[in-house]
């Protein structure tokens, strides 16, 4: 840690506001109390109060030394009762040996001098008590800015690994059934098989890219949706039908990455993969008192045959919003007789 007073320019200025304040306030008390000349009582003052301020320059590298935390309290106070008695006796002596080589003929003040010595080394182990405190404060702050600065970026840490496991999180049934797709598309339609290649490896370099945390804009992220609808689409063909809505001031909203697609994947594990019908997935964006809605619904099977699934979509998107905003109620799920709606709020700002 670099010294508090030396090492800042606000901390030099007020140091030596500090002591002129002392000098004057000491230089007033010899001449208006003591009856000292003006003189006398100023170049005291000075050379007092120069001598003082040496020692709590000095006094800071003790300080350090001297650790109230990693010591223990006895040894600490036994090496300032040291210090203090060492330092106020050479202090006094010197301030008594500079007066009176500058004032040898003035016996009373050197009469003065010679009587005012246990009070001066009175105050002195005041100001060496002062001093002390004052350093232990800084310190004391100081390594309390730090351990929050400390755990504040542990907690940024931990939650940007949380993120970066959850967004990495891509359902493998996904993978798996739009791979085996491509395998049965290279045989029967290759350009399919090509485009649906092209439009997985996309989505996949969305998600890949984004880091823990990051927000797109809305655009971008409904632009991956469609995305991944359409390589759905492929392999549930005329089952899966969507429909996206979106008011147009608001594709430019910033939101968090890789929020969206798993309301897709819920809805389709609700509904297409459910039946042998025709199934629709409808998303509505909007906008409202600093607020971005986002619903999507899907239409569900008169007769569903299993809800099996990997169990991490709305509860991923759940646990995100909570990391991002610190709150849970984000996100609304309901059900109907037909329809299944998830409803999540991202705030614009």
């Amino acid at each position: 840690m670099i010294h508090p007073i030396l090492g800042n320019r606000f901390g030099k200025i007020a140091f030596a506001a500090w002591w002129i304040v002392v000098a004057a306030i000491h230089s007033a008390v010899l001449y208006l109390f003591y009856g000292v000349s003006l003189l006398s009582a100023n170049i005291d003052s000075f050379v007092w109060v120069v001598l003082y301020a040496l020692l709590s320059l000095g006094l800071w590298f003790w300080v350090r030394l001297s650790d109230i935390e990693t010591q223990k309290p006895f040894s600490v106070a036994l090496n300032h009762i040291g210090a203090a008695v060492v330092s106020i006796l050479l202090i006094v002596s010197l301030h008594r040996y500079m007066l009176i080589l500058l004032f040898p003929d003035d016996k009373d003040y050197i009469a003065f001098l010679d009587s005012s010595l246990p009070g001066r080394s009175i105050v002195g182990i005041f100001f060496y008590i002062l001093i002390a405190l004052v350093y232990y404060l800084i310190i004391y702050i100081s390594n309390f800015r730090e351990k929050v600065t400390r755990e504040a970026e542990l907690q940024a840490l931990v939650k940007d690994a949380e993120l970066s496991w959850l967004k990495l999180q891509i359902n493998p049934h996904f993978l798996f059934n739009s791979l085996n797709s491509i395998s049965s598309l290279t045989m029967t339609s290759p350009e399919k098989a090509q485009d649906m290649i092209t439009r997985l490896s996309e989505l996949l370099r969305y998600s890949l890219k984004q880091s823990p945390g990051s927000m797109v804009s809305l655009n971008d992220e409904l632009a991956n949706c469609r995305k991944y609808l359409e390589i759905e689409k492929v392999r549930f063909g005329s089952r899966l039908n969507y429909n996206i809505e979106c008011c147009d001031e608001c594709f430019t909203f910033q939101v968090p990455s890789m929020i969206l697609q798993p309301l897709f994947e819920n809805a389709i594990k609700h509904s297409v993969a459910q039946s042998a019908d025709e199934s629709i997935v409808n998303a509505s964006i909007t906008r409202s008192e600093g607020y971005l809605f986002v619903e999507v619904s899907n239409s569900l099977p008169e007769l569903p045959t299993s809800t099996a699934g990997t169990g991490v979509g709305l509860e991923n998107i759940r646990r995100r919003l909570k990391l991002i905003y610190g709150t849970s109620e984000f996100l609304k799920v309901s059900k109907h007789s037909s329809r299944f709606v998830v409803v999540i709020t991202i705030p614009v700002n």
